[in-house]
């Protein structure tokens, strides 16, 4: 059964398909907080009904043979990786349904934003390859997040976080909905034999420390198919695994939660950072100097108030060692 349903009904559709015999492939993210996570993998466990994830990026050609030459120790020992993706969203992006932009919606959690939504694929690749182990995804040990939104939303449209892996990966996140035009999302993957540049829109480009270097280019197929293929396949005994099961998934929930959990809810950038532009009758946010902030934090990998961003804030570690629950007051 497939299930492109708003992020809050996720867990709740997915736990009731599985208990009445189907197989499911919810939409990502899988669920907005970790008790919900955590109660779809149980469900499957329990029912032996699998719960796939259209976390389509995994199913994508660059992805996987990025993965692979990182589990081969192509890389060597994967130490640091960055992230980076800046999109232009109108005022229209947030009406479009009742949950767009929101926290909280009829007393569940949302979590709507950049980082659990939109370009919630790139964090989660980020976490993909920063294990040496195919098939697997590193766990954050703790998280430290800065969550803010220029839009008048109350979620976030913009952040930047900072994840430590349970395997020593120091992963630098930078997202907004509110550039000024669209880049990437790209990926910085620096391991102690080479560095990957990896291109949502193209190849993979690697520098070898040796000085060699290497390009992997798609294959040509598109990934959102392949989510669908891979499925298939399985239920057909033909695939051994799924592309991304909920269990897989597990790791992005702790560190989109951890990243609320270090700065608390998201906080509105001042009105003299951001400007408002009327586009043949469409309202366009932007924050201002946005694409020099996200160049040099990617490049350097620092978080916007690490940078000195002038609407930025200070946030702390948040230790996300056996976490399992979600409980904050976000109205």
């Amino acid at each position: 059964m497939a299930l492109p349903l708003s992020i809050q009904t996720h867990a709740e559709a997915s736990i009731a398909a599985m208990e009445a015999g189907y197989d499911v492939l919810v939409e990502k993210p899988p669920a907005a907080v970790i008790q919900d996570v955590d109660a779809m993998i149980a469900t499957s466990a329990r029912t032996g009904r699998f719960c796939d994830v259209g976390f389509q990026n995994q199913s994508k050609s660059t992805v996987r043979d990025l993965k692979r030459l990182i589990c081969d120790g192509g890389l060597g020992e994967v130490q640091r990786i960055a992230v980076m993706g800046e999109w232009v969203r109108d005022d229209d992006y947030y009406t479009r349904n009742p949950w767009a932009g929101q926290m909280v919606i009829d007393g569940v959690y949302v979590l709507d934003g950049p980082t659990n939504n939109a370009l919630a694929h790139y964090l989660f690749n980020a976490l993909y390859f920063a294990s040496p182990t195919w098939g697997h995804v590193d766990t954050p040990a703790r998280v430290r997040g800065e969550l803010y939104h220029a839009h008048p939303i109350p979620g976030e449209d913009s952040s930047a976080i900072a994840v430590e892996t349970v395997g020593g990966v120091a992963i630098t996140y930078l997202s907004t909905l509110a550039g000024w035009e669209a880049r990437g999302p790209i990926i910085r993957v620096e391991g102690t034999k080479g560095t990957a540049h990896w291109d949502f829109q193209g190849p993979t480009h690697i520098e070898y420390a040796d000085g060699s270097e290497q390009v992997i280019e798609p294959d040509g197929r598109r990934e959102h198919n392949e989510v669908f293929r891979n499925a298939i396949r399985y239920l057909r005994g033909i695939d051994d695994k799924l592309n991304c099961s909920v269990a897989m998934a597990r790791p992005i929930t702790v560190a989109v939660n951890g990243a609320y959990e270090s700065g608390a809810p998201p906080r509105g950038i001042a009105a003299e950072h951001i400007t408002r532009e009327d586009r043949d009758g469409k309202v366009f946010t932007g924050i201002d100097g946005i694409q020099e902030l996200l160049d040099r934090c990617y490049a350097e990998f620092l978080t916007y108030n690490d940078a000195g961003a002038p609407w930025g804030y200070e946030t702390d570690w948040f230790d996300t060692t056996d976490y399992t629950r979600f409980d904050m007051d976000l109205g």
